[in-house]
C-alpha cells in the first residue's frame, strides 16, 4: 500500500484581484458606517423621548397640583367666608352695588 503526500496546491482557488478587494472593503466599510448611525439615531430618538417623558411628567404634576388649587379657591366654604368678610353677605340675601346686582340663592350653595 502506498501512501502519498498530497498537499493542497490551490488549484481550485479563485484569485481575487486588489480592485474586487478594495470594493469588498468599500462595501464593508459603507455597511458598517450606515449601522454605527443608525446606533446613534436610535440613541438620540431614545433620549429626545425620556426628555418628552419627563416633560408630560412635570406638566401632569403641576396640572394636578393647579386643580387643588382650584378646589382650594372654589370651595364653599371659602366663597362664603368672603362674600360675609369682604361684603357682609348671607346665604339667601341681596348685595346691592351701584353698577351691579348680585343674587345668591341658598340653592345654588347647597348643590354643590
Amino acid at each position: 500500500m502506498e501512501i502519498k503526500n498530497t498537499k493542497f496546491s490551490g488549484r481550485g482557488r479563485k484569485k481575487i484581484s486588489i480592485f474586487q478587494f478594495l470594493i469588498y472593503v468599500l462595501i464593508l466599510a459603507g455597511i458598517i458606517v450606515f449601522y454605527i448611525n443608525n446606533i446613534i439615531n436610535v440613541n438620540q430618538l431614545i433620549s429626545g423621548n425620556n426628555d418628552m417623558k419627563d416633560v408630560i411628567t412635570k406638566t401632569v404634576q403641576s396640572n394636578y397640583a393647579y386643580r387643588i388649587e382650584i378646589e382650594k379657591l372654589t370651595s364653599y366654604e371659602r366663597i362664603k367666608n368672603l362674600a360675609s368678610d369682604k361684603f357682609q353677605m348671607k346665604p339667601g340675601e341681596t348685595f346691592f352695588d351701584e353698577r351691579n346686582i348680585i343674587v345668591i340663592n341658598k340653592s345654588q350653595f347647597l348643590s354643590h
